[in-house]
């Protein structure tokens, strides 16, 4: 199943309202077995042979696809090991700088697992080879999973057509094109292009040339935030031992991951099929505001990190509100709601559509207009804060675990945590919702 962009907005409110707007996350910052080897036997010396003995006939010679599967597995174990001229020792010259930027890209992020295969049978163009390859790879921090030749499932990945020619005695990769095949994952922010790079103690910021200013102003707001989300990541029990956030420029943004991004988002916090995630910022929208709010949004990025990585939910987005609720209340902190641009916005919101009658506000639509999205963000805020006020933090972090994380019903969630039907706890904060405004 692909893994949907979390993205988090805080509404882009009329101009009547004095409260800074800013585009965030996918949203609106008011501010808001590897393939293992056959064991064989190895027999054990001897001082002479003996004439009497069977004598083993000569090794076959290799194939061409076994030499070229060779050659990958030495690629990808170069790669780990940081050897560039081993990562590009099987690459025709034209095609080294595109290899040569994947891997320092790679290695910048921290890799720490790689496994290039042929994903089906090879086609002999003559004496030349076309082949899609995968290569699944890791950064640190997670538990990188087998090799398995499935975009949705398993290491993330990237899936390319390659060219291998034969010369002196080997093969050379001299062309390298789409897979044809489709991949959420693809293109990544680090395939085509060098990155510049900011590296903290918990935070990986990384983007084009173009961001370099803004890559190194992220990079302490990051770190601070980290804080924040490294304490609710152990009340979740979901600790992440490294973030890694791309700036975009206003053309990556339309291109990195398909143009993966709500239209009215402006940051998004991408899954890798439960293999660790990214996040990624729309530095043009973000980066105009104040270092708080920048703070804000890059918790609140963090906190769908923190809740979501790993998640047996294969179906959050019916639970929108409480994942964009919870997201808000961590990036907020420690602001509750009331404090928080979420008050004046949901106020402005209910002016026109009306007063909140349940959190559980609908799923989010792909084109939803400003109003409903500030609506689900700043009820959803709101939500959070009252579960926490009225029930305690720990009973709200539960009732989350068990819907966002686990998947559970909202009533039987509900039980669980407060002890109390989800209609008795939605309608206590509904009320208290109204209080607060």
């Amino acid at each position: 199943m692909d893994d949907q962009p979390t993205p988090s907005k805080r509404p882009v409110l009329a101009a009547c309202l004095a409260v800074l707007v800013l585009a965030v996350g996918a949203g609106a910052v008011v501010f808001w077995p590897d393939r293992e080897q056959a064991a064989t036997a190895t027999p054990a010396p001897s001082a002479s042979a003996s004439p009497s003995l069977p004598v083993s006939p000569p090794l076959e010679k290799a194939t061409p696809v076994n030499q070229v599967d060779a050659l990958l597995d030495a690629q990808a174990q170069a790669l780990v090991k940081g050897d560039e001229a081993g990562w590009l020792a099987p690459v025709d010259q034209k095609l080294h700088p595109r290899y040569r930027t994947i891997f320092q890209n790679l290695r910048a992020l921290e890799v720490t697992s790689a496994d290039l295969a042929i994903d089906e049978q090879p086609k002999m163009d003559g004496a030349a080879i076309k082949a899609r390859v995968w290569l699944n790879y890791c950064f640190s921090g997670v538990d990188c999973p087998a090799f398995r030749a499935d975009a949705n499932f398993g290491a993330p990945k990237m899936i390319y057509m390659l060219t291998w020619t034969p010369r002196a005695d080997s093969y050379v990769i001299t062309g390298m094109a789409d897979s044809g095949v489709p991949n959420h994952m693809q293109p990544a922010p680090w395939e085509n292009a060098a990155l510049t790079f900011a590296h903290g103690a918990r935070v990986i910021v990384a983007g084009p040339k173009s961001q370099a200013k803004n890559i190194k102003r992220a990079l302490p707001l990051a770190e601070k935030a980290a804080t924040v989300a490294d304490r609710y990541a152990g009340q979740f029990n979901n600790p992440q031992k490294k973030y890694r956030i791309y700036m975009a420029d206003d053309k990556s943004w339309k291109t990195w991951y398909d143009d993966a991004a709500p239209k009215w988002s402006a940051a998004y916090h991408r899954q890798f099929n439960g293999v660790g995630s990214d996040i990624v910022m729309r530095a043009g929208k973000v980066m105009s505001g104040t270092d708080r709010e920048i703070t804000e949004l890059i918790q609140h990025e963090m906190a769908h990190a923190v809740t979501l990585n790993g998640n047996r939910n294969r179906d959050e987005g019916q639970d929108q509100w409480l994942v964009e609720g919870i997201a808000e209340y961590i990036g907020y902190q420690p602001r509750k709601p009331q404090n928080t641009d979420s008050r004046d916005a949901l106020r402005y919101v209910q002016s026109r559509r009306g007063a909140v009658k349940t959190m559980a506000v609908p799923q989010l639509a792909e084109k939803a207009d400003d109003l409903t999205v500030t609506r689900l963000y700043a009820t959803g805020h709101f939500a959070a804060g009252c579960m926490a006020d009225q029930f305690g933090e720990p009973k709200m972090i539960t009732f989350v675990q068990m819907v966002v994380y686990e998947g559970m019903d909202l009533d039987p969630a509900s039980q669980v945590a407060f002890g109390k039907p989800f209609k008795t706890v939605d309608k206590t904060c509904v009320n208290w919702i109204r209080k607060q405004l």
